[in-house]
Parts: structure tokens; sequence; C-alpha cells
């Protein structure tokens, strides 16, 4: 560990001294685009029943995208992450690194992505390209979530196109998945019944999504994706125009097992409004999971929700018999370009449900960003949650905080 530590620190001090020169001689001379970002993660929670964790991490990613030849593009993308320092350095928890109980953020050694893609320009669809490898995919189905030090990617194939009129398309399959979590193996690659938590491999996940805009003030969006062995997720999403700073947002998915896989069934509805007030952005709402756990969701690949961002998912608000109402508002200040995000949860338990150890819960996520002036590419971010259990069945109440410190370098 300490040899990583050492090599990530060396390679760091390289990247701030020489990174954004080095990488902009290298662009200049035609062979590609090289970037890539410096940060140090600063992690500590503490929950009122005794557990409570720290540690700080010191990561480095390095990006490259090829020239495009003949339509075939490649792109890389490595991300090194080392622990400086943490409560349970020396003693971590079996199965576990320093940095990964409780947290989340300990060590990764991976390339993140490695992939060919070829644009079908040559057939007239200048917008319909086709992947394979390992990607980052920030659509419907796949989010990035890039929390900690790395985004979630897939090891997948997949046709993408943009050519029909205000449409996106996309078609792929994914036979692995690597997590945000920086905990156990759950940042490599790995088979989807791990990543499911189903005890038995898989054929992976097949899946499609269609975004259409062609109707004025309107965005829907659908999607199917097909968990071999594990559940079909079938989904729709729509944002509708009632004014110029008014919107109602709409949101229903269903998963169903199928094949091996225990039975189980769970429908999502999900209804808000969306406000602007000059830089201003709030929104809020009901989001309602009837029936069983949500298989797909921010611990496996992610859900495109306000929710899917919360840091801590304290009050559960993902399990079955989970009815939340949420709000959240994001603004920047123009003079400062300062960023700032609230979003607060909280959710009622269906209790009649078999094995709840949950009432309620509340969670208040705050976030703030800001550029370091007069050093360019720096920023430093800083990340507070607060959460409250409402135990159930014997289950104690909890009162628990999430507070992160990012200062990020991108070159």
């Amino acid at each position: 560990m300490k040899k990583t530590i050492l090599v990530l620190a060396a390679a760091a001090s390289a990247a701030g001294a020489f990174g954004e020169g080095a990488a902009e001689q290298f662009n200049a001379l035609g062979y590609g685009t090289l970037s890539g970002k410096l940060q140090s993660l600063t992690m500590y929670r503490d929950y009122d029943n005794g557990a409570n964790n720290y540690s700080s991490t010191l990561s480095l990613q390095l990006d490259y995208l090829s020239p495009v030849k003949n339509g075939w593009t490649a792109g890389f993308s490595y991300i090194g992450v080392g622990v400086v320092d943490a409560m349970d350095i020396e003693n971590p928890p079996a199965g576990l690194g320093p940095g990964e109980a409780l947290l989340g953020n300990g060590r990764v050694n991976v390339l993140n992505e490695g992939f060919l893609d070829y644009n079908f320009e040559d057939f007239s669809l200048t917008n319909t390209t086709v992947w394979a490898g390992r990607k980052v995919n920030n659509a419907e189905v796949f989010r990035a979530n890039a929390v900690r030090s790395k985004a979630r990617a897939i090891q997948a194939v997949a046709v993408e196109s943009k050519d029909l009129p205000q449409t996106r398309l996309s078609v792929g399959h994914a036979g692995r998945m690597s997590n945000w979590i920086q905990a156990g193996d759950q940042w490599k690659f790995r088979d989807f019944g791990d990543v499911f938590g189903v005890g038995y491999k898989t054929d992976g996940v097949t899946w499609g999504e269609a975004v259409n805009t062609s109707i004025e003030n309107i965005e829907l969006a659908a999607f199917d994706a097909i968990a071999w062995d594990v559940c079909n997720l079938i989904g729709f999403r729509g944002r509708f125009g009632l004014s110029e700073d008014l919107a109602l947002l709409g949101y229903f998915r269903n998963e169903k097992d199928i094949g091996r896989a225990a039975g189980r069934n769970s429908n999502v509805l999900g209804v808000s409004v969306e406000s602007k007030l000059d830089a201003l952005t709030l929104e809020g709402g009901y989001f309602g999971v009837y029936g069983d756990d949500l298989r797909f969701q921010e611990t496996t690949t992610g859900i495109n929700h306000a929710l899917g961002d919360s840091m801590m998912i304290f009050a559960q608000q993902f399990g079955g018999g989970a009815n939340t109402v949420y709000a959240k508002a994001v603004t920047k200040l123009e003079k400062t370009a300062t960023t700032l995000y609230g979003l607060y949860n909280y959710t009622r338990h269906d209790t009649g449900k078999a094995n709840k150890a949950l009432r309620s819960g509340h969670e208040l996520n705050f976030v703030a960003k800001q550029p370091i002036p007069k050093i360019d590419n720096l920023t430093v971010a800083f990340k507070l949650g607060l959460g409250y259990r409402d135990g159930y069945n014997g289950a104690p109440d909890i009162f628990g905080t999430d507070t992160r410190l990012f200062l990020t370098y991108g070159f």
C-alpha cells in the first residue's frame, strides 16, 4: 500500500507541476488529446450508534482520446487511488482495505475506459456510432455518478445514434460493470451477478433506450434493460414544459424477475415540479417504490432521478414500500462562480412489509463548489450530509453525518 501511495504522490507532483503544460504540448502534436485530473478527498462519517470512520485519499486520472482515422477513435482512462490516511489504516476490517468500511473511500487501480468507437459518417450517418470496450455511460439505464474518485463504467458493445430528428437512440449489451464504490472489489469490472448480489453468474445486461424532444417543450424517454437471470426493467421518463420557467416531471418504472431469479416485482411512480427563479432552479415532488426493493438503483447501475444523487441513502428511499417526498435546489453565484446545491428527502416506509427495520428517515445534503481565483482548473468542493432514521421492529434510532472535502486540479 505504501508503495502505491508513493507512486501516486510522485505522479501527482509531476501532474501538478507539469500536467497542464505537458498535456497542451502533446495535444498540439496532433496525436490525440491528453487530459486528466488530480484529486484529494477527505471524508468522515459518524453514526451515533458507534459506527464512524474517516479517510483521506489521493487520486490521479489520465485520459486519452485518439484522432479520428477513417471513422475510428480510441479512448482510454486510467484511475489510481491511494489511501494517505484513515482511522482504520493499521487494522482494516476483514476483507476490506483502509477507508473502505462505512465510507467506500479506499484504493483503486483500474483502466476505467478503454474503447474503440466507429462513426458511420461514410454511410451518411454522421451521428451514429458503435463502440466496444470499457466506457462511462451516462444515460437512462446506466449513470456515471462520479461521487468519489471515479465514475461508474461498463464493459459493453453498444450502438448510439442521433441521426433521427430530435431523437437519441441507444442499444447495447454489457457483460461487466465497475462501480463508483471504492470498497472491496466493487470498483473492479465484475459480473452482473455480483453487481446485483444474486449469488450466481449471469449473461450481463442487454438494454435499449430512446429520448425524443420533437414536441415543443416536451422530453420523453423510454428504456428497457434485461438483466439476464435477474430481472427485466422497463421505464418511462417525461418532462413537460408548462411555461418558460415551470415544468412537470413524470417517472415510472417496473422491475420483474426473470429466469432463475427469485420471484419479485417492483413498481416506481414519481411526480415532480421544476421551477426556475432567475439563477435558482427548484425541484420537488414524490417518489414511491411499490413492491420489492429496486435492483437498478444508486448502489448498482444508477438511476436517472434527483434521489440518485443522495450522499448517504440514509432513508433507504429505494427500498420496497418506501414513499418519499423531496426538494432540490441548485444555483450558481455569478460574481464568484460558486455552485450551491441542496437536496432534502423524507421517506416513510410500509412497516407492514416483512423484516422492516425502518419506520421513516430524513436526509439533507448540501454541496458548495468553488473555483480557486487566479489558479486555472483548480476547484474546492465541500459536501455535508445529515441523516436520521426512525428505527422499527427493535432497530434503534440513528443520527448520522457525512462530511467530504474535495480539492481537484484538472489538466
